[in-house]
């Protein structure tokens, strides 16, 4: 399914009762601030929209601005998640064990993808991503590590020599690779150049038909 099309589904979703919100910062006037979701609650949707804001106890409103890695992970209800604008990142391990996991809108505000993040989603379809191809190229996705060997000390310096380096596979963001990425937002296109003919200064392009 086209991005359009999912998101003219999803429209009418509402955000479930029961989720569970704490500060994402702390600071002196705490019922002003952000927060992130930490867990599910009793909800048990299998579509489950994540507010861009919310309401606190006391009227003030709240920004959404995060998700714990704990928030979904193990659940085997849920089949499509969407994330509010507000979000920069997915942190590891945040769907990890959700079997049934098969929609995720992500938003274009995000720009690293934790590893672990996709573990064990094994019916994982597809990604639908508001921003274009070239900013979802430009998005860390954790799946390798550089690591390195070292050896003895260098004599008369303190530094290590270095015996091996390698790039090592993080597992864990398999399925994310298999999916496929819709995008909310195509690349700017231009119309093609016009090829205008001229004879003797005339305009001749209509009398030929161009291959």
């Amino acid at each position: 399914m086209r991005y359009p099309d999912y998101a003219e589904q999803m429209k009418d979703v509402a955000p479930p009762r029961g989720l569970e919100f704490k500060l994402a910062v702390l600071w002196l006037h705490p019922d002003r601030l952000p927060v992130g979701l930490v867990g599910l609650g009793d909800c048990d949707a299998a579509v489950v929209r994540v507010p861009a804001q919310i309401q606190k106890a006391s009227g003030t409103v709240a920004p959404v601005i995060a998700v714990a890695r704990s928030a979904f992970a193990g659940n085997e209800h849920i089949t499509d998640v969407l994330l509010p604008a507000s979000i920069e990142a997915l942190p590891a391990g945040l769907f990890a064990g959700c079997t049934n996991l098969q929609n995720v809108t992500i938003p274009r505000r995000v720009k690293r993808v934790g590893e672990n993040t996709f573990a064990g989603c094994v019916h994982l379809k597809n990604i639908y991503y508001e921003g274009s191809l070239e900013e979802w190229k430009r998005v860390e996705i954790v799946h390798e590590a550089h690591e390195i060997e070292f050896g003895s000390l260098v004599p008369g310096t303190p530094v290590q020599s270095v015996t091996a380096e390698r790039m090592v596979h993080i597992p864990g963001n398999e399925p994310l690779f298999a999916a496929d990425i819709h995008f909310g937002c195509a690349l700017a296109q231009t119309d093609a150049p016009r090829l205008t003919l001229r004879i003797g200064g005339s305009d001749v392009t209509g009398l030929f038909r161009l291959m």
